[in-house]
Parts: C-alpha cells; sequence; structure tokens
C-alpha cells in the first residue's frame, strides 16, 4: 500500500510541479490561450500556479524528509479541493471533457488523503 501511495504522489507531484510551473512562468499571452482562463484575472492564475507548486512539494518533501509526516495529507486535500473547483468550473461552462483529468486527480488524491491518514492513525 505505502509503495502504490508513494507512485501516486510521486504522479500528482510531476503533474502539479510541471503545471504550477507553467503557470508561474509562462508569458500572460500564452496563458490566455488555455480556455478556462477567459475572464480571471492573471494575479489570480499565477496564484493557482503557486499553490500547485506548493501542494506538489507537499506530497514530496515530507516523505522525503522524514519530518511532518501531516503536511502530505494536508497538500494532498488541498489539491482535492483545488481540483473539486477546477471540475465545477469546467462543467459551469459546458467544457465537460475537460472536467474529465481534474476529477481523476481529485480521485487520486483523495486516495492519498485516505491512504496517509489510515497509516497515521
Amino acid at each position: 500500500m505505502s509503495l502504490f501511495l508513494w507512485i501516486l504522489q510521486i504522479v500528482l507531484a510531476v503533474l502539479f510541479l510541471g503545471i504550477g510551473g507553467q503557470r508561474l512562468t509562462q508569458p500572460a499571452r500564452q496563458l490566455r490561450k488555455l480556455p478556462w482562463t477567459d475572464g480571471y484575472p492573471l494575479g489570480l492564475i499565477r496564484a493557482l500556479g503557486a499553490v500547485e507548486v506548493v501542494a506538489g512539494l507537499g506530497l514530496l518533501l515530507p516523505g522525503v524528509l522524514g519530518t511532518v509526516p501531516l503536511l502530505t495529507p494536508a497538500a494532498a486535500a488541498g489539491l482535492v479541493v483545488l481540483m473539486a473547483l477546477a471540475v465545477a468550473l469546467h462543467l459551469r461552462r459546458g467544457q465537460r471533457q475537460a472536467a474529465v483529468l481534474p476529477a481523476i486527480l481529485l480521485i487520486m488524491a483523495a486516495f492519498v488523503v485516505w491512504g496517509r491518514l489510515t497509516q497515521l492513525l
């Protein structure tokens, strides 16, 4: 079970470090080409990128460093909330297909929350 959780955490961390890093570093005109960014201020998109990077780090660093193990399920819980909001945003905009990936990531993150909290208790 622990190996499976580590695999999920690594996959989620790589995805969110990459996605968040892009949102932090891409020029504004590149970010504006994404359909979901329409109507949102650039600062919010950059803040979202920062949250994703921090969550990605939170999935890995506590376990790697052997400190504050509660941070891993906390980071995963933050991603659950973030992905629930992403699913809602896409569904509200009628982008049903675009809601699939965030829904899958939500399930993965929720499994990490459950698995790591189970190990802690």
